[in-house]
This record gives C-alpha cells, structure tokens and sequence, in this order.
C-alpha cells in the first residue's frame, strides 16, 4: 500500500447484507446531484456546487482517479437491495504512514437510517484490517452532530478539537478528532 508507487489495491466491494460499498459508475450522477442540489455537501467536499451531467461525470471520473494517484479509495454507498448510489464513503491516505482519513456523505433521502454508520464501518474496518492500516480519523466539524454520532456508532474516540483547521472557500473552522486504531 505505498502511497508514493503509483496506483493502489483496486475499489473493494465491501457488503454488510444491507449496506454494500462498490466503485463509483457513471450512472450514479443522480447520487451527486442529489447532494449537489441539496448544497450542504459541496461546501466541505468536492462535490460540484452546481451540477449538471458533465461536471456529475467529471466527479465520478476523480473519484476513480484516487486509486491510480495513490491518494485513496472513493465509494459509492449503496443498499444491498436496491444497488443505486445513495452516499459516498472515502478512506484517503494522510502523509504519515499507516494513517487515513475517512469520509462521508449520504444524499437527503437516505439520511437518518443507518446507512452511513453502516458505511462507515465497513470500510474504517477494511482499512484496518484489510490494508493494515494502524489508524483511521475523521474530522468533523463542531456543531455536526449527526456525523459525530456515525463516528460514535462506529467506534471512533474523540481525541481532540484542531482550532481553525479547515478551510472552506469563504470561511475557517475548528475540526473535531476522531478515530480507530487497529487492534494490537
């Protein structure tokens, strides 16, 4: 899994019997427009602002190119069931070795389910496991109660509060620590 060689283990296919994590197709753009339309995502993600079907595309294309850049792995969050993306689950490399940063997102219908604990897990587990990561964190911002709580289920520890530590377009704000180590 090193970073700096070039691609990485291709897009798993992680399934929990209701949540199932596969690689972004190009038929998902409904999931990020979804989201884009909605605007609360585009504002701390690379999700277009506005959306239309190519810059859905162009989306889905640099999800894909995580893999092939070494930076990490971008999936689409689906129902076992139904199989149309509903949310977007990430685990991206940070510079210090052995350490990743999870993220997430669900579209407004599929908020409040489970879904994105579910997601949440699946892959902070694959990670872990898996690739053998000995760290997985995320950062949420204060006031974020609901991903917080995924967090929470999941099994992340509060660690700590990083003042003035993201960056939007227009704004700064405080971050909230959490993870996961791997069991040792």
């Amino acid at each position: 899994m090193d970073r700096h060689s070039g691609s990485l283990v291709p897009e798993p296919v992680l399934d929990d019997g209701t949540v199932r994590l596969r690689r972004w197709d190009p038929a998902d753009h409904a999931c990020v427009q979804a989201v884009s339309d909605e605007g609360v995502v585009p504002q701390g993600t690379t999700v277009p602002a506005v959306f239309t079907e190519e810059a859905g595309r162009a989306w889905i294309r640099r999800q894909h190119l995580r893999v092939v850049r070494g930076q990490g792995w971008s999936l689409a969050v689906t129902e076992t069931s139904r199989g149309r993306a509903v949310g977007c689950a990430v685990l991206l490399l940070r510079p210090q070795a052995g350490v990743a940063g999870l993220g997430y997102w669900m579209e407004p219908g599929a908020r409040g389910r489970g879904l994105a604990s579910r997601a949440a897990a699946l892959l902070t587990e694959w990670g872990l496991g898996e690739l053998g990561l000995a760290r997985v964190e995320a950062w949420v911002e204060p006031g974020n109660a609901a991903s917080a709580a995924v967090l929470s289920r999941c099994g992340f520890e509060y660690e700590g509060r990083l003042r003035s530590f993201l960056a939007f377009p227009t704004r700064r704000a405080d971050a909230l620590v959490y993870s996961r180590i791997a069991a040792g």
